[in-house]
């Protein structure tokens, strides 16, 4: 584990702000680039977009967190204002950005579809990597173990091991993107025939599905336990509905409408 990434004289400047600082930044960078590069979208209404799905992203991460947590900052209500103390969840995150790009793209009477392709390999990218951060910091840690690749966290007494559950989340997300990758060279960009969201309702199941799979191996309480399985089941659910209907309108040779696809 390596927590303090530097220190700037009593300021400590930790690992895991930094990784997902910069992984957000690169991801957001990204995405911007595909949706004008790869799906026409103009940029100025991508830059809109964005700036809202951000500020969605740190929303739902907070309040995510907080869901989840309810019993540590029901014992310490002013917690809840202490943003910098970190307390972020990753499910929410991406519901909440995705709410707040759906809706500035509304009131530019934009589809959603081009803007979600866009997203979807960057928002893969920004967990394979962003999880090492939480490796760094020693969070969402894994139960005790005797698996040979089991890891020794700090605050466990010694020739005790846990799962290296940042590392599966890691490895199956970066997948995850390569399959999305593969999938986008063979279904095309936004000079697709079908104009329908594909990709990005595959990750949210994709990653529902790899959270449904981490969840039991990892160390939190059984409450916070319970409550991210319902979250990762809810991302999952709302890919394969999501996916089934762009497939459905697709085989119809519906347009994507007016509708969140």
């Amino acid at each position: 584990m390596h927590p303090v990434l530097f220190k700037i004289g009593s300021r400590v400047i930790d690992s895991y702000t930094v990784a997902w600082t910069f992984c957000l930044a690169f991801a957001l960078a990204w995405t911007r680039n595909r949706a004008s590069r790869l799906y026409g979208m103009d940029d100025e209404n991508v830059r809109f977009a964005l700036f809202w799905g951000f500020l969605g992203i740190l929303v739902g991460a907070r309040l995510g967190h907080i869901a989840v947590n309810w019993q540590d900052y029901a014992l310490e209500p002013a917690k809840l204002l202490r943003f910098w103390e970190g307390g972020l969840s990753a499910l929410p995150a991406i519901l909440g950005g995705g709410l707040a790009a759906l809706a500035a793209l509304r009131r530019s009477k934009l589809p959603l579809w081009p803007l979600a392709e866009s997203a979807s390999l960057p928002a893969a990218a920004l967990v394979a990597v962003g999880r090492w951060g939480c490796l760094a910091e020693g969070c969402c840690y894994g139960k005790v173990t005797d698996v040979p690749w089991g890891i020794h966290f700090p605050f466990d007494p010694a020739g005790v091991a846990r799962h290296p559950t940042q590392v599966y989340e890691s490895l199956s997300a970066l997948f995850l993107l390569l399959v999305l990758a593969f999938l986008e060279r063979k279904i095309g960009g936004g000079n697709r025939k079908a104009k329908q969201a594909v990709l990005w309702p595959l990750f949210l199941a994709g990653y529902g599905l790899i959270r449904l799979a981490v969840e039991p191996l990892r160390g939190e309480p059984v409450m916070g336990t319970l409550a991210a399985r319902s979250w990762s089941l809810g991302v999952f659910l709302l890919g394969a509905a999501w996916l089934a209907v762009s497939v459905f309108r697709s085989r119809k040779g519906q347009p994507a409408g007016e509708g969140i696809l």
